[in-house]
């Protein structure tokens, strides 16, 4: 199997090179896992919240070096770098740290009356091996996000990062940071084929953030071995503005929103959609700030290279079909001088016929539309195929509710854009095409488990009302008692009461009988 080359994107020379896991490896790398699984499962929160703690002073102790590889492999700005991989990360990793320990605690849970005396709970276990897919963009936040949340709800963990921003040794470094980390950590790293292999190797519970064809293979792959899977898969994010809204903070949160990490973000702004009133000075607003926008990786750039040569194609490939048929350039629409970058690029006059509108972008381009009405824009908005990230902007409260309720999408943002991925006690996820399943927050970390339903009985000797023998004495009183439960007031406690003794008596003559 031949090596992957890893690539600088911004200056277009060669890292190193990858060797990719064999066959094998990836069984090893399983097997590995299942052990560690079990191992695990006897092991307390407290122990792996410690291999947690470790792991965050290790992001604190290697921040630059880390800053340095990232910015080296994906060619993000260095800016984008601290805030989308590292900040992030640790935010996410000292909300878990904080609160894993009251989410996954047993729940309890009220007994019916039907089932009075007995004790109920609801108790997390586990999944045991989830696999790990990372994509490209963020190379470290997004993998080891999943990773470490699976981790602290019990599972061992196989990441198998992107091959092309794969951060080797990195991964490697983290899992010697702690006994637990190196037990409950398994890196695997190559292409899609060794992705497919994972899967195939029957891991139970597979995480993958990424394109929309590779989550349907992935799906197709694990439906027939009945694993479940959490899937982020994109989407073409719009960001709606009023007339009142405060515009020059709403073009500022558009540019940043379009070319965050050179709009290769699944919850970039790639639909922009703004009230006719105001279109014609916003997008002039627009295109003036995207042209104070500074090309670059260093910590004084704002937009760094694009990560990969066929995403450089795709971008470019859109905005040239858009142009074609009509759609007005603004600003940009072709590459930098040096070929690793794509200047911000603003389009009007986009139609349905035309791909950019269809398509997920990933890239800094951001395509503008007028709408008249608020009934207008919310059956566009939720004719979109998918819904990751809605970002809404105007300063009537009651409108915002209305949206707030009507639109539909994973997540949405009032007067802000693309933060509420910023907050790790918000769950974060799709709807339709955009995937299914959530990450972060209490629902994101509950996923990593299993429900299990407990019912604890302190009865002793004494034979239960549903079990064997039945009679028609006893059919008669179990109707009696259903048609009480529905009813309120003090009268049905009363004969809630009586009910229940009749049965008590019943059961005790059957069974001295």
């Amino acid at each position: 199997m031949s090596d992957i080359p890893v690539i600088n994107p911004a200056t277009g020379a060669q890292l190193y090179a990858m060797k990719p896991a064999t066959d094998l490896e990836c069984e090893a790398a399983m097997g590995a896992a299942r052990s560690a699984a079990e191992a695990l499962r006897a092991t307390p929160l407290t122990a792996r919240l410690e291999a947690l703690t470790a792991f965050l002073d290790y992001l604190r102790d290697h921040r630059e070096a880390l800053l340095d590889q990232i910015v080296a492999e994906s060619g993000r700005s260095r800016g984008d770098a601290m805030l989308s991989d590292i900040f992030q990360l640790t935010e996410d990793c000292l909300w878990l740290r904080d609160h894993a320990a009251a989410v996954l605690a047993d729940e309890k849970v009220a007994t019916p009356i039907s089932l009075l005396g007995k004790h109920c709970r609801i108790r997390r276990d586990a999944h045991g091996v989830v696999l790990v897919i990372s994509p490209w963009n963020l190379p470290l936040a997004i993998g080891m996000t999943a990773a470490m949340f699976a981790f602290v709800a019990g599972n061992a963990v196989i990441l198998k990062p992107s091959e092309h921003t794969p951060m080797v040794a990195v991964f490697e470094a983290i899992r010697q940071r702690h006994p637990l980390l190196y037990l409950g950590l398994q890196v695997v790293h190559g292409g899609g084929d060794v992705g497919a292999r994972l899967v195939q190797a029957r891991p139970d519970l597979v995480v993958f953030t990424g394109s929309q064809p590779t989550g349907r293979r992935i799906l197709a792959s694990a439906a027939p071995l009945l694993i479940p899977v959490l899937l982020e898969l994109g989407a073409k994010d719009p960001m709606l503005v009023f007339d009142d809204a405060d515009l020059p903070r709403a073009v500022a949160a558009a540019c940043w929103g379009n070319l965050h990490n050179s709009g290769q973000s699944c919850t970039a702004v790639e639909q922009l959609h703004v009230q006719e009133g105001i279109f014609e000075t916003f997008v002039a607003a627009l295109v003036a700030a995207s042209g104070e926008i500074r090309l670059g990786t260093g910590a004084a750039h704002d937009l760094g290279a694009i990560t990969t040569a066929f995403q450089m194609t795709h971008i470019d490939a859109l905005v040239q079909d858009a142009v074609a048929q009509g759609a007005v350039l603004h600003c940009g629409g072709r590459r930098s001088e040096c070929g690793h970058f794509y200047l911000p690029t603003v389009l009007t006059g986009v139609t349905s016929a035309m791909r950019i509108s269809q398509e997920e972008i990933f890239g800094p381009v951001v395509a503008v539309y007028s709408f008249a009405s608020e009934a207008e824009i919310i059956a566009r908005h939720n004719s979109n195929p998918s819904g990751l990230s809605t970002s809404v902007w105007s300063r009537d409260k009651a409108r915002c509710r209305r949206l707030e309720q009507a639109l539909s999408t994973g997540c949405i943002n009032i007067n802000n854009v693309m933060l509420t991925e910023g907050n790790a006690g918000l769950p974060f996820g799709g709807v339709r095409q955009s995937g299914f399943g959530r990450m972060k927050g209490a629902e994101g970390l509950r996923g990593m488990t299993r429900s299990k339903a407990v019912l604890e009985d302190p009865t002793r000797g004494k034979p239960e009302p549903n079990w064997y023998p039945y009679s028609a004495e006893k059919l008669a009183l179990t109707g009696e008692l259903l048609d009480l439960l529905g009813q309120k007031g003090l009268r049905r406690w009363w004969r809630l009461a009586r009910v229940g003794l009749a049965i008590d008596r019943l059961v005790k003559r059957q069974h001295r009988a």
